[in-house]
């Protein structure tokens, strides 16, 4: 179980960071929500945390940890990285981990770019990663999504990156197929639109479930933003019946977070994807 820990206004791919102070923050509301659920029914969880989103709330960053969750990085400004450079992207990451690192006081192991945007035309930027010293990449979601994916990587669930030589252990989001086609039926929007029957099923056929989810995914009142009708209602559409599936689901099955799915995983076992870089 994951959670990509930004604001509501993230969830737009040309957002303008230079406008974010002065928008409504509903980050901590929503947070307090998930973090019920969790509780309630024991979930463990990884909290990927945008590096803006901890300067601007350390406290936020400190309860989620202190409350025996596990803190990756979700990038510092939540940019995709295809449209970065790789420098561009190393030092972005880098602030990220730096940030948390020194609010949470231990090291961070595992990483998510935004909007799953390693794609096969940058998966080489995951060497940053590597230089790091980050164990586990969360950033590869294996089908077509509205603004990335990687439609052709295996869906074998956790398994090696070998690029160039080295490797990186990679936790994808979990797919499901129907009539030839992959998608995400385990998290985010996709979630919020399926119908809680299918979720279930999809769940409990699966050997491998990897979810992820957003606090603004269970805001019913979020407000407006200066996009396109479109996007707008996209953000929203399917939030007010995402609680009661998102609890269920909660009881549904024993989650755990990508630390602790690193330990229990049989690594040795796990297929090897050799990539070309580019």
């Amino acid at each position: 179980m994951t959670v990509d820990l930004e604001e509501w206004f993230h969830a737009f791919y040309e957002a303008d960071s230079g406008a974010w102070d002065n928008l409504e923050s509903r980050i901590n509301r929503n947070t307090d929500y998930i973090l019920d659920v969790f509780t309630k029914h024991d979930v463990g969880a990884t909290f990927f945390i945008v590096g803006w989103i901890a300067r601007k709330y350390p406290e936020l960053v400190k309860r989620i940890a202190g409350a025996g969750f596990d803190i990756g990085s979700h990038s510092d400004m939540h940019k995709v990285a295809f449209g970065m450079s790789k420098q561009g992207f190393m030092e972005d990451v880098k602030r990220s981990v730096s940030t948390l690192e020194e609010i949470i006081c231990c090291k961070v192991k595992s990483y998510r770019a935004p909007f799953f945007s390693i794609t096969e035309s940058v998966i080489q930027y995951l060497e940053t990663l590597h230089q790091l010293q980050i164990e586990v990449d969360s950033s590869i979601c294996p089908c077509k999504t509205v603004y990335s994916g990687y439609p052709n990587f295996p869906e074998y669930g956790p398994c090696f990156l070998e690029i160039d030589g080295w490797q990186i252990k990679e936790i994808p989001v979990s797919t499901t197929r129907f009539l030839g086609q992959r998608f995400i039926y385990s998290g985010g929007g996709y979630f919020r639109l399926l119908p809680g029957w299918l979720i279930k099923r999809c769940f409990q056929s699966k050997n491998y479930n990897h979810s992820y989810f957003h606090p603004r995914d269970f805001d019913v009142v979020q407000p407006d933003y200066h996009a396109s009708l479109v996007d707008n209602i996209k953000r929203k559409i399917g939030v007010s019946g995402a609680r009661q599936k998102f609890e269920m689901l909660a009881s549904l099955l024993q989650f755990t977070d990508i630390q602790s799915a690193n330990k229990l995983i049989d690594w040795s076992e796990a297929p090897v994807v050799k990539i070309s870089p580019k």
